[in-house]
């Protein structure tokens, strides 16, 4: 076990290189003219405030399918690796409470079909994902999107909305 001393440099370390794997993501993206971007939320909610929601309690999901964020789409990329220093010191707590072993609250998610919005973690996903985890514990939230029109070449979501 890491001393308190060895954590904190052991959490800079992982967001230094979780902050140089966001940047080479985007170099690659951007030479392949692909998307790298977390979906932005607000960008479908008028869309979707519409829709019936339903509380799905706590589960594990899928990192892969978390693909957006109400709130901080600017601060991480699609694998919700940081984009800016600005977001180090909230990292580095959240990453050096898992090396202690500390055990943190489920994260809230918006379902939208099979994708996911961070409401609140971002920070607990960036961790998690930067750490290989595959799945996180989530409280969900559910929209009904049965009457929207699947069209995957419309949106990222795989629903058009208009």
């Amino acid at each position: 076990m890491l001393d308190i001393s060895g954590i904190k440099s052991r959490a800079q370390q992982d967001f230094q290189e979780a902050l140089r794997s966001a940047f080479w993501r985007k170099a690659r993206a951007w030479l392949g003219k692909g998307c790298n971007d977390l979906l932005s939320y607000h960008d479908v909610f008028s869309y979707l405030k519409k829709q019936q929601q339903f509380n799905r309690g706590t589960q594990s999901v899928p990192l892969d399918q978390i693909v957006g964020s109400t709130g901080r789409s600017n601060d991480f990329d699609l694998a919700f690796y940081p984009r800016q220093n600005e977001t180090e010191g909230r990292w580095i707590n959240v990453a050096k409470a898992k090396y202690q072993g500390k055990k943190p609250p489920p994260v809230l998610l918006y379902k939208v079909g099979e994708a996911y919005f961070v409401e609140d973690g971002n920070h607990r996903i960036s961790v998690a994902r930067a750490n290989g985890e595959a799945t996180i514990q989530a409280r969900v939230i559910e929209f009904d999107v049965s009457n929207l029109t699947p069209e995957p070449a419309c949106t990222r979501l795989g629903y058009k909305l208009r």
